[in-house]
């Protein structure tokens, strides 16, 4: 009888269960939706911010010692909405996600160098003028005030100059276009302390739309070249500061102009793309002075814009064509992967990394025309 009972008992609480929801163990997540979300942390993702206050391309873009950074020159438009070289300058604060106008520059310039001192301030030099000329001058902005003072012009009138600044504090220019049109083979540095540009040895071969990339020994890699129309140079090269010397850095395994290029944390050197939309990516190892292929990007790329994450892996955005996609490389296992999707596509756009590890992408040329837009990347 007790057994009868019993068995109802049980009966009744298992009908109890499936009628009105009891309680259920948890479903495990599939192999395939874990798979996915590592995916998605491992691809990072982009989110817009404020539009900055003028639409620029071909500015130039430095991070501040307190982690603001400032953004000058470019090609923007005029009040009738005609592209025109910019004097503009602005700021944005990453505490905030705001930007703010600061002084104009004494001269317009796109495609100019800008450099951040060791005391802070920025020096902004050469570029391109209002009248389609290479200038020599020179200007400093000061992060106090939000004003800019002119300093000692250069030796040379150059645009599309690449700078570098050395491991003493002094800014290295390196190349471009002069001022009767030619590449240039001159280098000079300025110092900050007397406030004064000096030539020094200059490069074996002229270049324009070139990079130039300190290395982890004190030294600066130079690669690639060319016109737009071609041809585009193959060759690269090392500086020497402390001989004022040049030698040669072997050859990549294309001729490369407007490509980027990145020194990695083991000190090596990653340079991806340029001109023709290449896919082919090189390494440059210090130790050997020999280029290596590793593996090709998935979209080709030119005009792109390249940013070394805090995790070692290198971040690619953009570029001529309408790009919008964006690519992560890793040099433990020299692979490409998906780095999603920026709000819009984008070629001579400008990125950083901020301190927060966020990379900020900043203006270019989109599909209609010069973009005011900017977005982070948060890995």
């Amino acid at each position: 009888m007790i057994s009868t009972i019993l068995n109802v008992v049980l009966l009744a609480a298992a009908l109890a269960a499936v009628c009105c929801g009891g309680p259920k163990a948890a479903s495990p997540v599939s192999e395939e939706a874990q798979t996915a979300e590592t995916a998605q942390r491992a691809k990072g993702e982009f989110v817009t911010i404020a539009d900055m206050k003028a639409r620029r391309m071909l500015h130039s873009v430095v991070l501040l010692l307190d982690g603001r950074v400032l953004v000058a020159g470019g090609m923007g438009f005029g009040s009738n909405m005609k592209a025109l070289v910019s004097d503009e300058a602005e700021v944005y604060d990453p505490t905030t996600g705001q930007w703010s106008v600061t002084a104009t520059m004494r001269a317009a310039r796109h495609s100019l160098a800008l450099a951040l001192l060791p005391d802070g301030r920025v020096l902004a030099a050469g570029g391109l003028s209002k009248l389609r000329q290479a200038i020599r001058t020179a200007e400093i902005w000061d992060p106090k005030t939000g004003t800019w003072s002119p300093t000692q012009s250069m030796n040379e009138a150059r645009e599309g100059t690449v700078s570098v600044v050395l491991t003493d504090g002094r800014v290295m220019v390196v190349g471009g276009v002069g001022d009767t049109f030619g590449d240039l083979t001159a280098v000079e540095v300025y110092d900050p302390a007397s406030g004064t540009w000096s030539l020094v040895a200059p490069m074996a071969t002229p270049r324009h739309f070139h990079t130039a990339t300190l290395l982890q020994d004190g030294r600066v890699l130079v690669t690639g070249g060319g016109r737009l129309d071609g041809p585009y140079l193959d060759t690269a090269e090392v500086y020497d500061p402390v001989a004022d010397s040049w030698s040669a850095a072997g050859t990549m395994s294309d001729g490369r102009a407007l490509h980027a290029a990145t020194l990695l944390k083991d000190g090596r050197v990653l340079v991806v793309g340029g001109a023709g939309r290449l896919t082919s990516a090189d390494l440059w190892d210090p130790k050997t002075n020999t280029w290596s292929p590793t593996a090709d990007t998935k979209a080709p790329r030119a005009e792109h814009s390249a940013t070394l994450l805090a995790d070692g892996r290198v971040l690619v955005a953009g570029g001529v064509g309408g790009l919008a996609s964006a690519e992560l490389y890793d040099p433990a296992t020299g692979t490409w992967s998906d780095a999603g999707t920026m709000s819009a596509p984008r070629h001579q756009h400008k990125s950083l990394l901020l301190n927060d590890q966020r990379v900020l992408i900043t203006a270019g040329n989109g599909r209609e025309g010069l973009l005011a837009s900017a977005e982070l990347y948060a890995p």
